[in-house]
């Protein structure tokens, strides 16, 4: 074990103390997530989210919006702008993405479920109970499996009410999934909406990031890559530039096709 370095000012140098490297992370991690998160109020309540294009469109969640159809909306630098609710997530999802007429602003990299690991360290920043820009940590607990009635994962990230809607990211800084509701009578046990459910809800999502949309009938499993990647009517998955496979069996027969992404980025199997 490294033996710790204290010089006569009292400063312990990062080299010879990794907790002091571990902080330095943390610390440059919230400072760059934090520009990203913003305040929501409905006039009712209030929420969080992040900006997921630098022309204003944010991602949180519907529950956070409500019916309303503009929201009020503070950025981490305190400028405020009035937002338009232009999406809700499809089959009642807890998503919603609100654009405000602001340009040029900091956005987050999304990422896929690959980026999902049991156990794999986990942090958000949101504004759980009026704590504004809280920086919180903890780990992935629990992934459930696709097609799962509730297409969510579990965290200990330590969590309240005002955080849902903020964006949960891994140790690189790279979206994974949403915040939404926890368990009020348990201690530590929160949900986040796996970010390739977002991808598959939000049409206004899917069109942002390099994804793959596949359409089939209803409740069809759909395959890339031999890999399911959820079930119909429509998927969209991230995917690198190359050639893939696509197939479903409709009606006991399998169709299937290759192609270039991402000169080809939509597929309908009938």
């Amino acid at each position: 074990m490294a033996a710790l370095l204290v010089t006569s000012s009292g400063v312990v140098h990062a080299g010879d103390d990794p907790l002091a490297a571990e902080d330095a992370y943390r610390q440059k991690l919230f400072e760059r997530i934090a520009p990203s998160v913003v305040f929501i109020s409905n006039g009712q309540g209030f929420g969080s989210g992040f900006i997921v294009d630098k022309e204003g469109v944010i991602l949180t969640n519907a529950h956070v919006v409500g019916k309303a159809q503009t929201v009020a909306i503070v950025l981490h630098d305190g400028r405020r702008a009035e937002g338009t609710v232009t999406e809700r997530g499809a089959d009642n999802t807890d998503l919603a993405l609100v654009k405000i007429p602001l340009k040029n602003l900091p956005t987050l990299a999304l990422g896929n479920s690959d980026d999902l690991r049991v156990g794999a360290w986990a942090g958000s920043v949101g504004h759980g109970r009026g704590a504004i820009w809280t920086f919180n940590t903890g780990i992935i607990s629990n992934i459930y499996p696709s097609g799962h009635e509730r297409p969510v994962f579990q965290t200990q990230i330590p969590l309240n009410p005002g955080s849902s809607g903020g964006p949960i990211f891994n140790r690189r800084g790279v979206v994974v999934g949403v915040v939404t509701a926890g368990i009020t009578d348990s201690n530590s046990i929160n949900f986040g909406i796996q970010i390739d459910v977002a991808y598959r809800t939000l049409n206004g999502l899917s069109k942002l990031c390099d994804c793959l949309v596949v359409e089939a009938p209803k409740g069809v499993p759909i395959f890339i890559d031999g890999k399911m990647a959820g079930k119909g009517p429509r998927v969209a998955v991230k995917v690198e530039k190359g050639v893939h496979e696509v197939f479903a069996v409709i009606n006991g027969k399998m169709q299937k096709q290759k192609l270039a992404f991402p000169a080809m980025r939509h597929v309908v199997l009938k």
